[in-house]
């Protein structure tokens, strides 16, 4: 073999080892159980607005809407009457609904001064009667009605009421100056009778009002997982529900309702049945919402922001080029995460790093100050490139890992408070806004990086 052959030969050995991939072993991936710390139940205070006009309508059209009743005796005045109610006008101050009603009536009396009970057991009229009326062939009598009512909400969502009649007045009088008789306080006695067992009739409509459908609509809606478009999916997990006592203002019922859950946003959209909607509970009270959630999200996105940070980017050492490409996580182990790193230059291949995140709560910034060469990717640089095992890399590699947060958190806040804000069904409203949100803890996992998240803000429902 000639010496121009050789060098030939030799050259291209050179070469060869010198174009030669790097392709280290990938690490071992080593787990353990993690001791997440229990997730604190979140409370979630949304005020709620129903507009009662419709069931005000309905009650309306339900309760009867004529009256009569007579009392006859031989001695005395006798008397029988009619009464017409008009529409009732309902408005509600403060914890009570108050029924205004508008009634006429009419009234025929009669008076025998003195009867004997020889000819009849019930008695005779030893005189000719007189007959007297008010309302009768002539326009009906004006008289007012009040009522006030307590509502309030029993376990199993249905309203129950206490109506008690608070007023009548007489606008016009009957007095019958014939036999000097004033029978608007006989009139009152016994309208108010006949509308003391109207408030029965109230209190049986109003509590056939179930607003348990209503709340079961909502409560699967709240428990059907929310797409956050590309962070993942929104499960709020609600536990049990409270209600405040009910205000009333108009036509309006005004009451806070306390939803307790332990939110979580997961990578992938869960198919769990939605939990059936639980008796309420008893009343806390609260102030907007205070909600620590669990987020369970894929290493992409993580991937994803390091690979911008570097890829493209590059470094020379000892005359020779290293230019960074894409990166992956490639996985955790314990507290770790491992690195995937692409690169070409003046060699190609792969490098993996370990790192321990190292997060700061009050700068919501991460990083990796401990990131180095894996083992097995050391050993692979020492054996075929000891130039490339330099700290340079690491440093470059350390920086691209390195994140601010807060603008990813910005960006989830505007998506959350976009889906705060929508119709959850036909006529059912939601309106809210988060406030703030932060994380508070980060922990790796095997195939996923483990978060909880703070937020505060505050949610309204109309009806």
């Amino acid at each position: 073999m000639s010496f121009r052959l050789l060098n030939i030969l030799f050259l291209s050995i050179l070469v060869l080892v010198g174009c030669s991939t790097i392709s280290p072993d990938s690490p071992v991936i080593q787990t353990k159980a993690v001791n997440v710390p229990t997730q604190p139940t979140s409370s979630i205070e949304i005020p709620v607005k129903i507009n009662l006009k419709p069931y005000f309508e309905e009650t309306d059209k339900s309760i009867p809407t004529k009256f009569k009743g007579k009392e006859q005796v031989c001695e005395g005045v006798s008397y029988s009457y009619k009464f017409f109610r008009g529409p009732i006008k309902f408005e509600g101050k403060g914890t009570s609904l108050l029924f205004d009603i508008e009634g006429r009536y009419s009234l025929k009396l009669n008076y025998c001064p003195t009867c004997t009970g020889l000819f009849d057991s019930k008695g005779t009229c030893i005189v000719p009667r007189i007959y007297s009326s008010c309302g009768v062939n002539e326009p009906l009598r004006k008289i007012e009605v009040g009522y006030a009512t307590k509502i309030g909400l029993t376990k199993d969502y249905k309203l129950s009421s206490l109506t008690k009649l608070r007023r009548i007045k007489t606008v016009t009088p009957c007095l019958v100056s014939v036999f000097n008789y004033d029978a608007t306080s006989t009139l009152k006695e016994e309208v108010t009778l006949a509308l003391q067992d109207l408030e029965k009739d109230i209190d049986e409509e109003i509590s056939a009002v179930d607003l348990r459908p209503e709340m079961e609509e909502t409560w699967s809606i709240l428990s059907e997982p929310t797409d956050l478009e590309g962070y993942g999916f929104l499960n709020i997990n609600p536990t049990s529900v409270s209600i405040s006592k009910i205000q009333f203002k108009g036509d309006t019922a005004y009451f806070k309702t306390i939803i307790e859950a332990k939110p979580t946003i997961l990578s992938t959209k869960s198919l769990n049945d939605s939990p059936s909607l639980p008796d309420l509970s008893t009343y806390k009270k609260r102030e907007g919402f205070d909600i620590t959630m669990d987020v369970f999200t894929t290493y992409d996105s993580l991937s994803s922001i390091i690979t911008q940070n570097i890829q493209g980017t590059s470094t020379e050492i000892k005359g020779k080029t290293i230019v960074f490409e894409e990166v992956e996580v490639h996985g955790a182990s314990n507290n770790a995460i491992h690195l995937k790193v692409r690169f070409s230059g003046d060699k190609k291949g792969v490098l993996y790093f370990t790192g321990t995140p190292m997060f700061d709560a009050a700068t919501q910034k991460i990083a990796f100050p401990d990131m180095i060469f894996d083992l097995k990717t050391k050993d692979a640089l020492l054996k075929s490139a000891k130039w490339m095992f330099n700290d340079k890399i690491t440093k470059m590699i350390r920086n691209a890992s390195a994140m601010d947060l807060q603008p990813y958190l910005d960006s989830l806040k505007v998506s959350i408070n976009e889906n705060l804000n929508s119709e959850l069904s036909k006529g059912v409203f939601m309106t809210g806004k988060v406030n703030d949100i932060s994380i508070d803890y980060i922990h790796p996992m095997e195939n996923q990086l483990f978060l909880r998240v703070k937020s505060a803000g505050k949610l309204e429902i109309s009806m």
